[in-house]
């Protein structure tokens, strides 16, 4: 992830993937008329469509206004890279909270592997572990599972 480290743990569906093959002004039209939370996939040689989603996250920040979509760039590493002027623009400090992922691979292969992607449970995602523990805890009766351990008997014993 170049920029909007503090968004690594968002989840999107296949259902909100939207591959940007339009022009920058049908693009922004959907930046504002698709639902807030879609992940957009662009090819890394699409300076306009990189511009144009940094501009609408600065808007949308100055008005106040929710922003979750996200943009992964994709390109062939060794072919393709993001170009030094458009990189100084995501990684600039203003600008470091843009989710903006950069994916060294072919647009079909970052699909794929979006795809094909199991999602993980991981203790840093709180919002994703507190869903778990909710879901789970009626159903687990921690008295019997510490009486069939070692760690009962152990306290019992002292």
């Amino acid at each position: 992830m170049v920029s909007g480290r503090c968004h690594r743990f968002r989840h999107y569906k296949i259902a909100d993937l939207n591959l940007v093959t339009t022009s920058l002004g049908r693009f922004l039209e959907n930046l504002r008329e698709k639902p807030s939370r879609t992940l957009y996939i662009c090819h890394v040689s699409r300076d306009d469509i990189i511009l144009g989603f940094l501009g609408e996250y600065a808007r949308r920040r100055r008005h106040g206004q929710p922003f979750e979509a996200a943009l992964l760039v994709s390109g062939r590493k060794d072919k393709y890279d993001v170009s030094p002027e458009v990189m100084d623009m995501i990684t600039d400090p203003a600008l470091s909270d843009v989710p903006i992922l950069i994916a060294r691979h072919t647009t079909h292969h970052a699909l794929e592997l979006i795809n094909n992607m199991t999602p993980k449970l991981n203790i840093h995602d709180t919002g994703r572990v507190e869903t778990a523990v909710k879901h789970y805890e009626p159903y687990i009766n921690f008295d019997l599972i510490l009486d069939r351990t070692s760690v009962r008997q152990t306290e019992d014993e002292q």
